[in-house]
């Protein structure tokens, strides 16, 4: 399975900053529309003006401790999930890869489901299943790269059935934990797996920026190597593109960004899929576009399908992941359809 390199056009200065500043530009107005609604009306005057004390003002409260921080939360969230997957479909060039290829949603969720039910992390410094999913997330990603390693190469179609078959077994494991847990653990279990953006501050925010950063720089600056990447391992190669180096940054790069989603919000999917593909779409094959451009529009799509997941129901809220299936799972069945000709060769 190999994607389609398609046409690259020339990328000039004014093309760059305008598809950014449309990006920037859609994450924004979905930053301004989120805090609008909810299951209680405010009164954004009322919230704004610091001249009424915090204890008077639970305008302020609302919006301050709880929307900002859920907004900002699934900001951090979408982009990471959607870079790691525009990374992935780049390194791997396959159309159908996403952070969860690679196994590090199920790792996460095996290393969660351990916690909750052993019962242990409750007097950690941050919270055992934050712990235990990223722990479990960073070890996938070790297991799948020792399997998949070769002379030198991780040889994308070893690194996809490494993924695919560590999925299966953790989930396997997973399963068998439900099983044998009681009443109270499947709930807690069952509520992590579907993902969840509620918080009050910005601790989560904070354990998922940092990779954001970091991760963001190394991809953008192997933007054009995945450029040539998508012509061939030779054509690369005779380009001066070293492809061993590519691979481990692009790897390792992926999966820590998915690692440190999921261990915070739990998984999340088809963000990864969606996006980078939406992007293509309007900008072309050129990653030096895609990859900036699937940060923003990932990080304004998942504000809004949490924006849906809080409202849609009225006073009742869905997990944003159900969202994001619910469009996801259409998208990828119309990708099957309509451009099996790129995915499978």
């Amino acid at each position: 399975m190999k994607e389609s390199a398609g046409a690259i056009r020339a990328l000039t200065p004014a093309r760059f900053w305008g598809w950014m500043l449309a990006f920037g530009a859609f994450a924004a107005l979905c930053v301004v529309i989120a805090p609008i609604f909810g299951s209680v009306n405010i009164s954004f005057a009322r919230a704004l003006d610091f001249s009424i004390p915090l204890v008077n003002n639970p305008d302020r409260e609302i919006l301050f401790a709880t929307r900002l921080p859920r907004i900002v939360l699934a900001l951090v969230t979408g982009a990471s999930l959607a870079l790691s997957g525009a990374a992935l479909q780049a390194l791997l060039r396959n159309p159908l890869a996403s952070p969860f290829t690679l196994g590090v949603a199920s790792g996460g969720t095996l290393g969660a489901a351990l916690v909750i039910f052993l019962g242990v992390g409750g007097a950690m410094l941050v919270p055992g299943t934050v712990a235990g999913s990223f722990v479990f997330s960073l070890g996938t990603l070790a297991l799948v790269w020792a399997l998949a390693y070769r002379r030198g190469r991780l040889p994308t179609g070893t690194l996809l059935l490494a993924g695919v078959s560590v999925n299966f077994l953790f989930a396997a494991v997973v399963l068998l934990l439900q099983y044998l847990s009681d009443f109270e653990q499947n709930m807690a279990l069952i509520r992590w797996m579907m993902g969840s953006l509620d918080t009050v501050g910005y601790a989560p925010v904070w354990g998922i920026l940092p990779v954001l950063v970091i991760a963001a720089v190394a991809l953008f600056v192997c933007a054009r190597a995945f450029n040539l990447l998508a012509l061939g391992d030779e054509a690369a190669r005779t380009a001066g593109v070293d492809l061993e180096l590519l691979e481990v940054v692009g790897f390792l790069a992926s999966g820590l960004l998915a690692g440190a989603a999921v261990s915070q919000v739990g998984p999340i999917g088809f963000v990864g899929l969606i996006v980078p593909h939406a992007v293509r779409m309007m900008v072309g094959p050129d990653y030096r576009l895609v990859l900036p451009g699937s940060l923003l529009v990932g990080a304004g799509f998942l504000v809004l399908c949490d924006l849906v997941s809080r409202t849609a129901l009225g006073g009742t809220e869905l997990p944003p992941g159900i969202i994001t299936a619910l469009l996801g799972a259409p998208f990828f069945l119309w990708l099957l359809k309509t451009k099996s000709s790129e995915v499978f060769v």
